[in-house]
């Protein structure tokens, strides 16, 4: 199968030798990346960041969570509202969670760091145990992620709408895997991707591979855009004094962060948006016996991985601090100490509180 490609021991040897030569002179300076920061704990934290997220937008996070937890030591003693506080405003919240799940496993369990006993714990798949086995122990482990599947489709001109696309990817890379050395080699293509081979408007001039690069610069065939569904919400704003109703939400995307209470995420089709809210509303009241009037202050749009969500804000104040269930009364102050994600960060932003 791999013929077509054209791989021979010659073209191996040539593809590592020219992208270690352009690593060792280009290559990032990252905080995960300094000699201090070559242990599984540090590797670990960096590669479940980066999941989906910037280099840039990672770094302050990384090191906020590395000087608050420096060693695996430290970070055994976190409890899950801390470490969801600290990645406040870096999305994707699941990846906090699975960080406590897998330390608490860790606490009573050996390390064992390969390829293959990695992906035992929460969070942490394919790519990311290959990764840091990678980068540890120089496991010869196939390491691909999106921007490494960019190279590979680019250069051997890959159809990516083909339905055995990953399978060819993951063949090629298989055979170009080195058996040394292989921690800089997954890094060098991360790096190569990042800023020559980028998803837009590729720097081929600079690329160290491009004298064997089939696409020449061309954009690969895309796949089709997905249309984005767009979900709709009301936020309600409940208030007695300085006292807000809060609760540690249930729900998939913001588990276990605090949020003003949410109706259920529902598809509109925005053009009966008062009734809308009016129906939401109304139907929150009865179910949780408050009967107070309600205004209207406006509505924040968010973008989750999957859908776009309207959130219509509403407030409403009490003139006593009701007991409801499964809600809790929070003082400004004490709310500030609470975890909370960016969609609850716009929210208060459009209140003003």
């Amino acid at each position: 199968m791999m013929i077509e490609y054209h791989i021979d021991d010659n073209f191996k040897s040539m593809w590592e030798k020219k992208i270690l030569g352009w690593y060792s002179i280009n290559k990032r300076n990252l905080p995960w990346r300094t000699p201090e920061n070559q242990n599984f704990y540090r590797i670990w934290v960096s590669e479940v960041m980066l999941q989906q997220t910037k280099v840039s937008t990672v770094i302050p996070f990384y090191e906020k969570f590395i000087r608050k937890w420096p060693t695996i030591e430290h970070f055994y003693e976190a409890n899950l509202d801390e470490i969801l506080k600290i990645w406040e405003g870096l999305g994707y919240y699941k990846r906090a969670q699975n960080l406590f799940k897998a330390k608490e496993l860790l606490k009573n369990k050996q390390i064992d760091i390969s390829s293959k006993k990695l992906r035992e714990l929460p969070g942490v798949g394919e790519y990311i145990s290959s990764s840091i086995s990678a980068i540890l122990n120089d496991e010869p482990c196939v390491v691909i992620d999106g921007n490494i599947r960019r190279i590979i489709a680019r250069v051997f001109n890959l159809n990516i709408n083909d339905k055995k696309i990953n399978t060819k990817i993951k063949d090629i890379s298989i055979k170009l895997t080195p058996k040394y050395q292989n921690g800089n080699y997954c890094q060098s293509l991360m790096d190569l991707a990042n800023l020559v081979c980028k998803s837009k408007n590729p720097e081929c001039s600079s690329c160290p591979i491009s004298y064997t690069c089939k696409s020449k610069g061309k954009k690969t065939i895309s796949k089709k855009a997905k249309i984005i569904p767009i979900k709709t919400t009301v936020a309600l704003v409940i208030n007695f004094k300085n006292f807000f109703l809060v609760e540690k939400t249930k729900k998939d995307l913001l588990q276990n962060l605090f949020t003003f209470p949410l109706t259920n995420f529902e598809k509109n089709d925005n053009k009966n948006l008062d009734k809308y809210l009016e129906n939401s509303v109304s139907s929150w009241m009865v179910e949780n016996n408050v009967n107070e009037p309600y205004k209207y202050v406006g509505q924040v749009t968010h973008k989750f991985s999957h859908f776009h969500l309207k959130v219509l804000i509403v407030k409403i104040r009490l003139n006593e601090r009701l007991k409801l269930r499964n809600f809790i009364w929070l003082t400004t102050k004490e709310l500030k100490k609470k975890p909370i994600s960016t969609l609850m960060l716009k929210i208060k932003k459009k209140v003003g509180c």
